[in-house]
């Protein structure tokens, strides 16, 4: 029997061949992954096959799985043919079915996070063309807990909707019948996932499976529908994830003989708690990014939107320039509204992108020129996936998805088929061209519904969807290569598409739609677990008349990532907005712990947002420096936090605070905030 470990800084990796119960003589190849400390006992590392993978047609090797789950299908026995670990780590392992099915395993790891990457590439071999059905990016077994069984174990993932991403949410394995029968019999699964568009619709594709002594976490490149799964069966359990199956998303595609198809990446780790696992994942994300040298000093921005609501003008840009001109504010976003025909709202008029004359009397190149003279870079806003009821282009059927042939309308929005040259000529001279003759250097890129299941134009809907994902992510790198240091912004009715290889291609994310409610901080600490804190961009909306413990409320929320100005700046006295310089004052005193520090603690207490009783603490740690964001919602209490070998710097509030016997105690009222600078208290 095959057994090999490998390790890879604090974590060990094994793989290791086992007998398929019911099928004599059959084997498998697994992987599992544990803390390197950890003794690990081969006879009781229980795995099934580390590629999951099927064909039409496929075996079920485990019966009544049919409909609930198309792991262990007959192709997933393989047998390992040989292993090449290369330079800094990484690792090959080549496998086949004997039969020409062959397949790469990709495994390679990050030393200064403790994450790993994986990706399974298919190689078919065979004089036929065969139908792919579901391939998983990663599949880790062998999961339980020091007793070698799953009592007690628990899954933590993230529920997302629109202005709710990334919440947090944890169930037992007993409560999601995850526990092995009386008699080891039966298999128990969990799958979930996204279908369509916008990956971050219900769930965010990352997933942690904790037990008393381990934490696993698997993260998924996931632009189009994906999906996870725990798999339980007998003592232990499966965590796997990639693309959505057949069974799940209706993807399947055919691979000719000679043909060959590569999952996207997944990447795993191995820690001691949720908040670890979730800093190692975000931190390995924010060492793959390459964003233009602007972007490194976290410039703050202003974007229009919640000051127009998609009426911007030159009239009303100018006036918003004068009003910021003493911030420190760099960039200048014009948002949605700017080719708004006259008698059309902006929502449903994209598509056609024609600056509107009356709202831009002498063109918005000199709207751009003006921002560009006040030292700030401009910005534009474009939805150029998707065409709206409208516009002209709605009836360019020929240009539009289709599904079973006919066009796919999503109440007032259609999409556009980015696989074809003619789309594509078109985007060239309505995107690229406008960018480069107007001047602008910032592109906020919305996207506002999703087509679903799929299109037309494949093998199935889900791989023509797959396909028309995979254009998307090229328009960003084509922008790039076409407008020379362009800043991307990523939104999609907020963050409904912060998944992490789109984040990879861009600068930045609208981290939500939530541009001025009382649960930001609360959304904002939830998205600030799956994604760098210097792409996540956070709406600080200023209105007249409202109390500077508002104002404050709003800044000290966007301090969890990148402030994004906006409202009524031309309304407000001075006091106020010296009161927000103050705040961004601040702001760049603790812009590295906000970068690159690790979350320590997100302590909320609040369980209906729109309903908010409670408070929430936000603790991220960088060196011998400590950023403490507190917020009190509907609540008048105190918070006393230890300052354990801290002292306080800094801090922007105007709340009540004192710090005696090591704790810091802050007396709260409703709808206020504080944000704290602490270092380390050195003995004189």
């Amino acid at each position: 029997m095959f057994f090999k470990r490998y390790d890879f800084g604090d974590a060990a990796v094994y793989f290791i061949e086992t007998p398929v119960e019911g099928h004599p003589k059959c084997t498998t190849v697994g992987m599992a992954v544990y803390p390197a400390a950890t003794e690990i006992d081969p006879m009781k590392l229980h795995c099934d096959s580390l590629v999951q993978v099927a064909f039409s047609g496929d075996e079920s090797l485990v019966d009544y799985t049919r409909g609930v789950t198309m792991r262990n299908r007959r192709s997933t026995l393989l047998k390992i043919v040989r292993q090449t670990q290369f330079m800094g780590g990484a690792l090959n392992t080549y496998l086949t079915d004997g039969e020409g099915n062959d397949y790469v395993h990709r495994l390679s790891y990050d030393r200064a996070t403790g994450v790993f990457t994986a990706s399974v590439r298919y190689e078919n071999h065979t004089r036929a063309p065969r139908m792919l059905e579901h391939l998983s990016s990663v599949s880790l077994s062998g999961i339980a807990n020091a007793d070698g069984n799953t009592v007690g174990l628990s899954l933590h993932r993230m529920t997302s909707a629109w202005s709710r991403e990334c919440r947090p949410k944890k169930d037992a394995f007993s409560h999601l019948g995850l526990d092995m029968s009386w008699g080891r019999y039966g298999v128990k699964t969990e799958r979930w996932g996204e279908i369509g568009s916008m990956p971050n619709r219900g769930y965010y594709p990352l997933a942690v499976i904790e037990s008393p002594e381990v934490f696993w976490g698997v993260s998924l490149d996931a632009p189009f529908s994906w999906q996870m799964e725990v798999y339980q069966e007998k003592e232990t359990c499966a965590l796997s994830g990639g693309l959505g199956d057949y069974e799940f998303a209706h993807w399947r595609k055919l691979i000719p003989a000679g043909g060959a198809f590569t999952t996207h990446n997944a990447r795993f780790t191995v820690g001691h708690s949720f908040l670890e696992v979730c800093n190692a994942f975000v931190h390995e994300q924010d060492g793959r990014l390459s964003v233009p040298k602007s972007e490194e000093s976290m410039p703050v921005l202003f974007n229009e939107y919640c000051t127009s609501w998609g009426a911007p003008s030159e009239r009303g840009v100018t006036r918003i320039l004068k009003a910021i001109k003493d911030l420190p504010i760099e960039v200048f976003v014009i948002d949605c509204g700017w080719y708004k025909p006259d008698n059309k709202d902006w929502c449903n008029a994209i598509g056609d992108w024609n600056e509107s004359k009356k709202l831009f009397p002498e063109g918005i190149r000199k709207v751009a020129d003006k921002i560009k003279a006040a030292g700030k870079r401009p910005g534009i806003w474009f939805e150029f996936e998707n065409v709206g009821r409208d516009s002209e282009a709605f009836s360019c059927e020929e240009a539009l998805l289709k599904s079973d042939g006919q066009v796919i309308t999503s109440k007032n929005r259609r999409f556009l088929d980015l696989r074809l040259n003619g789309v594509r000529s078109y985007l060239r001279t309505k995107l690229i061209d406008f960018l480069n003759q107007n001047g602008f250097g910032y592109l906020k890129i919305d996207y506002n519904d999703t087509f679903g299941m799929g299109c037309d134009g494949a093998e199935s809907p889900g791989e023509g969807g797959r396909q028309i994902a995979e254009e998307s992510l090229g328009w960003l790198r084509t922008l790039k290569e076409a407008v020379p240091d362009l800043v991307i912004e990523n939104c999609a009715s907020g963050g409904s598409r912060i998944e992490p290889l789109r984040m990879g291609e861009v600068s930045m994310c609208s981290f939500s739609d939530a541009h001025e409610c009382a649960e930001i901080p609360l959304v904002a600490a939830n998205v600030s677990l799956t994604v760098p804190a210097r792409q996540m961009q956070i709406w600080a909306v200023i209105r007249e008349g409202e109390s500077d413990s508002r104002t404050v409320y709003s800044l000290c929320a966007a301090m969890m990532g990148r402030i994004c100005l906006s409202g009524d700046v031309c309304k407000v006295p001075p006091e106020k907005i010296a009161l927000i310089g103050r705040g961004l004052d601040f702001y760049n005193k603790v812009k590295e712990i906000v970068r690159r520090g690790n979350l320590r603690l997100i302590d909320c207490d609040v369980e209906y947002y729109r309903a908010p009783n409670g408070r929430q603490v936000y603790i991220k740690d960088f060196g011998e420096q400590r950023l403490i964001i507190v917020h009190f919602l509907e609540c008048d209490s105190a918070v006393r936090i230890p300052l354990g070998g801290y002292e306080i710097a800094d801090a922007f509030t105007d709340l009540s605070y004192t710090t005696r016997n090591e704790t810091l105690r802050i007396a709260g009222k409703p709808y206020t905030a504080g944000a704290f600078l602490l270092e380390v208290k050195h003995d004189v």
